[in-house]
């Protein structure tokens, strides 16, 4: 079933209004069979009239005025249903209450409307409006609407019958499910495509040194190795998804079966944004960060999906990624990682065979919930990340990142044959949608493990190393909504400006300081690392930094950083003709960060 954005009518509205619709085809054919008209092509014995003679229903002639006046209430019928719909839709869509007193009096206005409407109508085709003939067509209609709901009652309870009677006849032999829902049926189409699960290769991949799965390979640990997703066979029989999912299947009917509507963005531009979010910490949340720590955790959202904030205690590493959410109406998801986390099951949970129910983690349902509200940016923040291995738990992550956001996909659970999943799990696998960024968060100490080379390639991190001074905010500071497909845009407008870029004489001069570093240290700088300079460079400016400014921030985090631990005797004098060349090549004072990176170490040796 293609999933679009959310509807003001749903599957079970149209149900309504097919249901509705008949009855007004039915209330009309009673209107003209009971007629006592000597005109009526049908009999003066036909069934209808016999029960309204069994009823003791007086006999009216009510002309071609009265059977239109009828059709009217059955037209007006129809119109007050889809205008109550639309009206709860539409309370619903805003998240406000429903049946809330001002929602009440807004339906019993459009009643109102309706019955007067019709009444008046029926009024002004009369011939001659007398007493006698307001009476006759009121009485003709009151009998037509008592019949009417005899019949739909009774041919109703007729279908039921029929359908109970051929769902169990089909289902002899299995359990009885009566009080079991099954509600998701309503919004999903059972084709066939969705009954049976594929055949999925099963190969182990390693991506850059990093244990991965790419189809449902465990990943090895300390302790054991980790299941990567949870498989029933074949042969075995599920209960129904709302047993085995409960978490995910409440999201489907949450939303039912429609994605959310793309969010109505502030027109800011990136600078703008950084600024606005910092005046907002200092207002509102009493916290105070350098313009140039909230540039790059900006501009990092363009460049990876792992954002890693490193550094002392109560410097606000928790706090940044949270209010950002908060700020820019997105919604932040903390996952306070332990030690005992050895693989991908602490996010995304396991299968019970005992149970046979899948464990569900708050992670999963976030992320489950995010392929709905597919605009909404989401953080995901694992707190103290390190305080176990990421490169076990996380590794999956870290692999299917790095493929096309088309191919962001990773396996839940194998599914058996002819189980129905939750809408998003399509065949046992969960998509990462592209409004979803990890967000890390590191303390440096003896109970944390160190975090390998890889991981920080592949990541943007920002140190926090010293707790910032209180400012007063001289700027707008209100929250603002910001989709994932305006800040898309905003970060598409900054890498297409030309100024900004990464250019040629910007890549020679870099060159100079990394080709010493490499000859003298043997460092490289890899291709994943100049892909996120190309990119990151220009969103910085647009944020409003230099060149310079993020430059200096790669170097230091990307390439001095590598030369902790080191204690070779040509260190020494390496380093400090590293001072010499950035001076010459940018000048002095230029990279900060980097410049302070290399003093802290030749203090060291």
């Amino acid at each position: 079933m293609e999933k679009t954005n959310k509807q003001y009518f749903t599957r079970k509205n149209f149900i309504a209004f097919a249901i509705v619709s008949l009855y007004a085809l039915l209330l009309i054919f009673v209107a003209l069979c009971i007629n006592h008209s000597e005109t009526s092509f049908l009999s003066a014995k036909n069934p209808l009239i016999l029960l309204a003679n069994a009823l003791k229903f007086p006999q009216i002639d009510a002309k071609i005025f009265g059977i239109t006046y009828v059709a009217l209430v059955a037209i007006y019928i129809v119109i007050f249903t889809v205008a109550f719909v639309f009206e709860k839709r539409l309370a619903f869509i805003n998240e406000k209450p429903q049946w809330s007193g001002k929602m009440i009096g807004i339906y019993l206005a459009t009643l109102f409307c309706c019955l007067a409407l019709s009444v008046g109508l029926g009024l002004l085709i009369q011939p001659e409006i007398t007493g006698e003939n307001v009476l006759n067509n009121l009485m003709f209609l009151c009998e037509s609407l008592a019949i009417s709901i005899i019949l739909f009652v009774v041919i109703g309870a007729v279908i039921v019958a029929i359908t109970m009677l051929i769902i169990n006849f089909k289902k002899v032999g299995k359990p009885f499910e009566f009080f079991q829902s099954n509600t998701l049926d309503e919004i999903m189409e059972e084709d066939e495509s969705a009954l049976v699960s594929d055949n999925f290769d099963k190969s182990e991949e390693v991506v850059d040194g990093v244990g991965a799965v790419g189809n449902g390979v465990a990943v090895g640990g300390v302790g054991g190795a980790a299941v990567a997703g949870a498989t029933v066979a074949g042969s075995v029989e599920l209960d129904d998804r709302e047993k085995v999912f409960p978490s995910l299947t409440s999201i489907d009917i949450k939303h039912e079966g429609f994605n959310a509507d793309k969010l109505i963005s502030t027109n800011v531009d990136l600078q703008q944004l950084c600024e606005g979010f910092r005046n907002y910490l200092a207002k509102y949340e009493k916290l105070y960060f350098d313009i140039s720590t909230i540039r790059m955790f900006v501009s990092g959202l363009a460049a990876t999906r792992l954002i890693i904030l490193e550094g002392l205690s109560g410097t606000g590493k928790s706090s940044l990624p949270r209010y950002f959410a908060k700020y820019i109406n997105g919604n932040a998801t903390f996952l306070a990682v332990q030690a005992t986390w050895r693989d991908r099951t602490n996010l995304l949970g396991y299968f019970n065979d005992f149970s046979k129910t899948y464990n569900e983690t708050d992670f999963l349902s976030a992320l489950y919930e995010a392929n709905y509200d597919d605009d909404r940016l989401n953080m995901f923040v694992l707190d103290e990340f390190n305080i176990s291995r990421v490169e076990y738990y996380f590794a999956d992550f870290l692999s299917v990142l790095e493929y096309p956001p088309e191919d962001w996909r990773l396996r839940v659970m194998q599914l058996p044959t002819n189980f129905l999943p939750p809408v998003k799990l399509e065949d046992g696998y969960i998509r990462i949608p592209e409004n979803c960024y990890f967000v890390a968060t590191a303390n440096k100490d003896d109970s944390t493990f160190s975090v390998a080379d890889k991981v920080y390639d592949r990541a943007i991190t920002i140190d926090f190393e010293n707790r910032n001074e209180a400012f007063v905010p001289n700027s707008d500071s209100e929250p603002i909504t910001i989709g994932s497909t305006k800040l898309q845009e905003l970060f598409d407008d900054a890498k297409n400006n030309l100024s900004n870029a990464f250019g040629s004489e910007d890549v020679a001069k870099f060159t100079k300081v990394t080709d010493f570093i490499y000859n003298e240290f043997d460092i490289a700088v890899g291709n994943r690392v100049l892909n996120q300079i190309e990119t990151i460079v220009p969103i910085y400016v647009a944020c409003g930094g230099t060149k310079e400014e993020v430059l200096d921030f790669i170097l230091a985090r990307k390439v001095i950083s590598k030369l902790e631990g080191r204690f070779e005797d040509y260190l020494k004098a390496g380093l400090k003709q590293l001072l010499s060349t950035l001076t010459n090549v940018y000048g002095a004072g230029k990279f900060n960060k980097s410049e302070k990176a290399i003093e802290n170490l030749i203090k060291k040796l």
